[in-house]
């Protein structure tokens, strides 16, 4: 058996649960590793498809495709594309080499480098390292509700490169890595609009190591020169090299644009309507809010309990809180700015713990000296977690194993149960979810095209966009940023008075839709085309119609198509039960399947849908129509 290089001869053998620092390390490693993989999704985004189509236009066409080519009623506007450039052509690539499959694995190397270089920041900064494993478990629920294919998850890895090179320059000995922040920079503006967190945390690194430097009386510009100038300098290159991207020093704003409830746009506005852009307080993130503001109250605490609370630490939390609260969907990148201070106080707190429950005539642990009088709070030693330094534990006391056990159970409980919630909104797996969209209306739309103009979802527009383009162009789609046509389009799929003038103006003459909205409601429009003899129903799956128009020009691709309407309840019903697979609930889902086995004459399928429904939630006015159904009274 080879020897521990960090036992000293002669003396008594490290306990089983002493680990040494390699073996620490290895260990969590081992851990980091294992947490990804929960962070597996199918892939369901509607915007797939429009990264896709967009770039395999940037591939093919060497052209970054500023003015829109895929929605007909907007062709040749300024589209608002070209900042995501980067991200959309390595997407194409990735997805030509290795398909869906590909892109799964893609996404989920990426949270692989987004645990890898946070935990390493957080250990540069003297963090045990489980305990760092632990506390990016806790939040991985949180990140988990956006991995998709996403331009944003390069904003989540540039996030945490940004954080690492910061720490390895202000903490770590390799401080030339600082010098790749530039580059950093040019890759970040060119993938997604979001890069101005760079220079935020720049500014939140650089205060703190100011307030360090001024804490310990080392105020000298000799002593200050060295750490001084390369972060101002690369911070400085960044900012210019940040300009060269598509909209130039115009995007460097855009994330305060983005949540400025829509000022100065029309875009703006349509965003907030159907984005996760507005405030979180209302949404369904909310509860991930409230839990992670619970988890940093008690974190605080117990960081002063163990005299760790530092001022970058207060920076990041803030950032946090205060991005989340502006905008929903920031709520998934809080773990990356509370983990690492979450880490440092749980470690500060088991350092007192240690010495609080040691037992007689062991001795307290030792601890890094500290100054006295105001500096009672230490600094973090320069190169913590980089020189292999022992988290040394003492002999385990019955109250120390208590106290730990308390702590590691609770963050794995809240890793558990975030995770767990994160799982009834993102189906688990690789690839692409089977319950969204509908390959078998691309290729029957490939293999039948359509004469003249398409109306559809705008939910689906995007995967329209990468299966039917060029071949037929789109309405609308995820980007929505044309305000007239996206009203045009509420109008139209509420089935609103005014709908047909909208038709008979840009000519249409085939729709394809979804039966349901994102909530698991029936789309108004579908029952209005149903009962309209001047609209055919020509396919139907479970997943996507299409209606054409029965005009005499299509007439003979009516004759050769159309399938009865009647068979739409029972698709209907198929839709419901693939929604509940994209975190749509369950209660709802069962009430339109009630509702559709009742148009379709089936009392007792109607019945076992309000039974299910009641099942994941006890609603009386539910209860009340059960009632009636099985004692055979009329439904209404």
């Amino acid at each position: 058996m080879a020897a521990d290089p960090n036992h000293a001869p002669g003396a008594a053998p490290r306990p089983w649960w002493d680990l040494s620092p390699e073996r620490a390390n290895l260990f969590a490693l081992a851990l980091l590793v294992l947490i990804t993989v929960p962070m597996l999704t199918k892939i369901f985004t509607s915007d797939f498809g429009t990264h896709i189509a967009l770039g395999r236009h940037i591939v093919q066409k060497h052209e970054i495709p500023s003015r829109e080519h895929w929605n007909y009623p907007s062709l040749g506007m300024e589209n608002g594309s070209g900042g995501e450039w980067g991200f959309q052509a390595v997407l194409y690539l990735v997805h030509s080499a290795a398909g869906e499959y590909g892109v799964s694995f893609l996404v989920w190397a990426v949270v692989v480098g987004i645990f890898f270089f946070l935990h390493r920041a957080i250990v540069l900064r003297g963090a045990h390292p489980i305990l760092a494993v632990l506390a990016i478990f806790a939040f991985s629920g949180f990140l988990r509700i956006r991995i998709q294919p996403r331009p944003e998850i390069f904003t989540y890895l540039f996030t945490t490169l940004t954080i690492w090179l910061l720490s390895e320059y202000y903490f770590g000995r390799r401080k030339r890595w600082i010098y790749a922040f530039p580059v950093l920079i040019l890759v970040w503006a060119n993938c997604h609009p979001t890069y101005l967190m760079a220079f935020v945390l720049y500014g939140a690194f650089f205060a703190d190591a100011l307030a360090r430097a001024a804490w310990r009386k080392e105020f000298q510009w000799a002593r200050l020169k060295g750490w001084v100038i390369p972060p101002l300098a690369t911070g400085l290159i960044g900012l210019l090299l940040s300009g060269i991207n598509p909209h130039g020093y115009g995007w460097l704003l855009a994330p305060l644009h983005m949540i400025s409830r829509g000022t100065g746009t029309g875009a703006g506005t349509i965003l907030q309507s159907i984005s996760e852009l507005t405030p979180v307080k209302g949404t369904g993130f909310y509860v991930y809010y409230k839990a992670a503001l619970a988890f940093a109250a008690v974190s605080l605490a117990l960081g002063a309990i163990g005299r760790r609370v530092y001022l970058l630490d207060l920076f990041l939390f803030a950032i946090a809180f205060k991005g989340a609260w502006d905008s929903a969907r920031a709520v998934s990148m809080m773990g990356l700015f509370l983990s690492p201070g979450a880490s440092l106080h749980l470690t500060g707190f088991l350092g007192a713990a240690a010495g609080w429950f040691a037992p007689k005539g062991s001795g307290r642990p030792k601890e890094e000296a500290r100054p006295k009088g105001k500096g009672r709070a230490r600094a973090v030693p320069a190169d913590a977690g980089s020189r292999g330094e022992e988290h040394r534990l003492p002999r385990l006391s019955p109250a120390f194993a208590t106290a730990t056990a308390i702590v590691l159970v609770a963050l794995v409980a809240f890793g558990g149960t975030t995770l767990a919630f994160s799982f009834s909104q993102l189906e688990y797996g690789v690839g692409i979810t089977q319950h969204k969209f509908s390959f078998k209306a691309a290729e029957f739309l490939r293999r039948n095209p359509v004469p003249g103009k398409m109306f559809n979802f705008f939910d689906i527009g995007g995967f329209l966009d990468w299966q039917l383009y060029p071949g037929a162009l789109t309405f609308i789609d995820g980007r929505t940023y044309n305000q007239q046509v996206f009203m045009e389009h509420q109008m139209v799929t509420g089935g609103m008075p005014g709908w047909q003038g909208v038709i008979d103006k840009y000519g249409i003459q085939y729709f394809v839709l979804k039966t349901m909205d994102s909530s698991g409601m029936i789309l108004p429009i579908i029952p209005v085309l149903a009962n309209d003899p001047n609209w055919s129903l020509v396919f139907s799956d479970g997943l996507f119609v299409v209606f054409v128009r029965n005009s005499p020009e299509l007439r003979d691709y009516v004759r050769r198509h159309e399938i009865p309407k009647g068979t739409l309840p029972q698709h209907v019903i198929w839709e419901a039960y693939h929604y509940m697979y994209l975190g749509v609930s369950p209660f709802t889902a069962y009430q339109t399947m009630s509702n559709m086995y009742l148009t379709m004459g089936d009392r007792a399928g109607a019945i076992r849908a309000l039974r299910a429904a009641l099942g994941e939630f006890e609603d009386p006015y539910t209860r009340s129509r059960l009632m009636q159904l099985e004692q055979g009274v009329p439904a209404r």
